[in-house]
């Protein structure tokens, strides 16, 4: 293939062969397309798409800002220093103010829940879903995976379930063969190439989707039985830019340790507070890594996953909403493993916030394939609160709310005189409390989402969130680190260890439910 026409026309004749294909066709179809898959999966956005690919770093435009404000800084602190710093903090304190007045919107807006919409019947012929489960070193939890996907209620003739499966993995490969024996798996070799990524291998399995819709899962979760069902009705109820739905995600394991239940009500708050408030507002929303379900043809035709980007998640979120689509949240709850060790946690979150100083940088620059909304209409004030507010507070405060503790301690030591030129009266005022009181309601936060479910033994756990949130700030300073070093390097993180879900876990319905034809 010499230019993306031809590749255009390859994948026009992929399609439709794959229209007329069954499962037992599918090996074939790869085998005689090998040189257009493995090219889509790690090459085609970049190709298509450049600016929209986190294999650039930075375009030439945001070179120049960098350096810009760069000069500006130096020169400013030479000239003025007493002046830019306290311009500075000044800065700090209302972008700080600005995100504590949207979760206090986002809390208000879910003290109680949206009315239900009458429920519409069951369609007589369930449309084929795709399953994408990528595996790398899973063979510990492949048989709770296999059970699990056996038990959803569903009918097996409408699953394709491909398992994606690395070359260099003999023992999973191996395990997968012995119990992936029932008509609706798929299992598919990926290519031994890079990038290694978990994106790069759901892209594979992509191209030879069978269903209507995809959906893609780890290796560790537990999908509610009916969870299929509920996305194949909100997609029914919606309209044709509803492109995917998002399920809720918690952890079965989270009675382990603190870390576990800490875990477990930061996913709460996510889940049953922020991503309901972006629904409601119509904002785009950083889709989580699992539990997602798409029109098939949609994500291909938006060019599937960035094989490049460590939350490619959350940057499909984004690029959703920037062609057009909207996401909606089904009520409903896939269960995950929690990383239990605080080691495992950091390496897991430093990849979280280095994708989304991936995604940011992505969203922020000029693209020529999506044209970006006016800041003050309406799409531009969502797409702001999404992209600057909450992903990029994520950010912001992993990597400054230590600098601000430091300083608040030399303050109260007495030895913190030179302070008061940046930190003049009205100012200082502002900022203690802004540090005292946001930290404190972030805290209040934390806690209000799992008691909606009730779990009350947790509550206890909220005295060790500074623990928690300077584990979440070391991972922050390892992203941003990571990201100058090894950018596309992706720390995988072990799973099978924090044992089998019970059968203690807490419905969907205990928790503030959306309806599922709500929609961003």
């Amino acid at each position: 293939m010499s230019s993306l026409e031809d590749r255009t026309a390859q994948a026009a004749g992929l399609q439709a062969r794959l229209a007329r294909a069954t499962h037992a066709d599918t090996a074939a179809i790869r085998r005689d397309n090998a040189g257009f898959l493995d090219w889509a999966a790690r090459e085609k956005l970049r190709s298509e798409m450049p600016m929209l690919s986190a294999s650039h770093r930075l375009s030439r435009q945001q070179k120049t800002m960098a350096l810009v404000l760069a000069a500006v800084f130096i020169a400013s602190v030479a000239l003025v220093p007493i002046s830019t710093l306290t311009v500075i903090n000044g800065l700090f304190v209302l972008y700080c103010c600005a995100g504590l007045a949207l979760r206090g919107w986002m809390l208000a807006s879910n003290l109680k829940p949206p009315p239900r919409k009458p429920a519409r019947a069951a369609p007589e012929n369930w449309p084929v879903v795709t399953i994408l489960i990528p595996l790398y070193r899973e063979a510990a939890t492949l048989p709770h995976l296999v059970k699990a996907l056996l038990g959803l209620d569903y009918p097996p003739d409408r699953l394709d379930i491909k398992i994606l499966l690395e070359e260099d993995d003999p023992e999973t490969k191996a395990l997968a063969e012995k119990l992936c024996n029932a008509p609706c798996f798929d299992l598919v070799h990926v290519p031994d190439n890079l990038p290694r990524t978990k994106p790069k291998a759901c892209n594979y399995g992509l191209w030879t989707a069978l269903g209507e819709f995809t959906v893609i899962y780890d290796a560790e979760d537990r999908p509610e039985s009916d969870q299929l069902k509920k996305a194949v009705m909100a997609f029914r109820a919606g309209d044709d830019r509803l492109a995917c739905v998002q399920a809720r995600l918690n952890y079965y394991n989270r009675r382990k340790n603190w870390l576990t239940q800490l875990f477990s009500m930061e996913y709460a708050l996510l889940f049953d507070i922020v991503l309901p408030s972006l629904a409601r507002i119509g904002a785009p929303i950083p889709l989580g890594g699992t539990s997602n379900f798409f029109r098939t043809r949609t994500l291909q035709d938006i060019g599937g996953w960035d094989g490049y980007n460590v939350t490619e998640d959350a940057d499909l979120g984004l690029r959703l909403a920037a062609a057009g689509y909207h996401v909606g949240i089904i009520n409903s709850t896939t269960f995950e493993e929690a990383v239990s060790a605080p080691g495992a946690w950091v390496r897991q979150r430093s990849r979280w916030l280095k994708g989304y100083f991936q995604t940011w940088l992505v969203h922020t620059r000029t693209n020529p394939h999506f044209t970006k909304p006016p800041l003050f209409s309406k799409a531009g004030l969502t797409r702001f609160v999404t992209l600057h507010l909450v992903m990029g507070g994520v950010l912001i405060s992993a990597v400054v709310n230590p600098v601000f503790w430091v300083l608040y301690a030399v303050w109260l030591s007495g030895h913190g005189d030179w302070l008061a030129a940046i930190y003049p009266p009205p100012l200082l005022e502002l900022s203690v409390f802004t540090l005292l009181g946001g930290n404190a309601f972030m805290a209040y936060l934390t806690l209000i989402a799992p008691l909606r479910r009730r779990w009350f033994d947790h509550c206890a756990c909220v005295v060790l969130l500074p623990v928690y949130w300077l584990m979440l700030s070391a991972a922050g300073y390892k992203a941003v680190w990571q990201l100058i070093i090894k950018p596309f390097y992706w720390e995988k993180t072990t799973h099978g260890t924090g044992g089998e879900m019970s059968g203690t876990h807490e419905p969907t319905s205990g928790a503030c439910a959306m309806p599922v034809t709500e929609k961003s």
